[in-house]
């Protein structure tokens, strides 16, 4: 094991810094690490002793029953129970998924900003054949009820998922870039899980949603 000194760090982030573009949208956060661990967090979910509130509220375009509940796997996570057989042939079915805590009355305070919102999630990768795929998406409504975030996520990075040892899942670190940052207190969250194409049925678990 090696360990750097505080000069070697910094040489090493200006490093990543210089060789990365930044772009605009939605990536990986595994490419980036660095540069998401230099910005405060706002609010974050870890999930590891209960469901901290969050619940399927609904879907659109989406025909099947939800549910959500914790699950001590993986230290603890938010285990989402979704059925797209019935939408197999749509390319925008959602799955919403919201903290009931976060309210006009109990908002998220936005302090400086909130510029990224991530999350880990763990899949069945052997239920997306052919073009099928999961997306999702990030809402979020200001305590004056102004939309505040509206971003789809198209590209989960799911080509660099990891496999789980010892189950049949797959997991993915994603982050999405907010094409505005958002500086008012939000009142309302939700956080989509989107089936494109895919008649994905069972587990789908979440973790770690941070909010920076």
């Amino acid at each position: 094991m090696f360990k750097l000194n505080q000069k070697s760090l910094a040489t090493m982030i200006g490093a990543v810094i210089l060789g990365t573009a930044t772009v605009a949208g939605t990536f990986s956060f595994a490419d980036s690490v660095v540069c998401e661990a230099a910005t405060p967090v706002v609010k974050s979910w870890n999930f590891d002793q209960d469901a901290q509130n969050w619940a399927f509220i609904g879907g659109w375009s989406y025909s099947g029953d939800a549910t959500t509940a914790w699950d001590a796997a993986n230290g603890g996570c938010l285990k989402v129970n979704v059925d797209f057989s019935d939408d197999k042939d749509q390319t925008w079915s959602e799955v919403k998924l919201s903290d009931g805590t976060v309210t006009n009355a109990t908002p998220i305070k936005a302090g400086a900003g909130i510029s990224q919102v991530s999350f880990d999630m763990y899949y069945d990768a052997s239920q997306l054949k052919g073009d099928a795929a999961l997306k999702a998406k990030i809402y979020a409504a200001s305590t004056k009820g102004d939309v505040v975030i509206d971003q789809p996520i198209d590209d989960m990075g799911t080509a660099k998922a990891k496999d789980v040892p010892g189950t049949n899942l797959k997991k993915v670190r994603v982050r999405a870039i907010l094409e505005d940052k958002v500086t008012s207190d939000i009142g309302h969250l939700e956080l989509s899980i989107v089936g494109y194409l895919t008649s994905y049925k069972g587990a789908i678990y979440i973790d770690n949603i941070t909010l920076k």
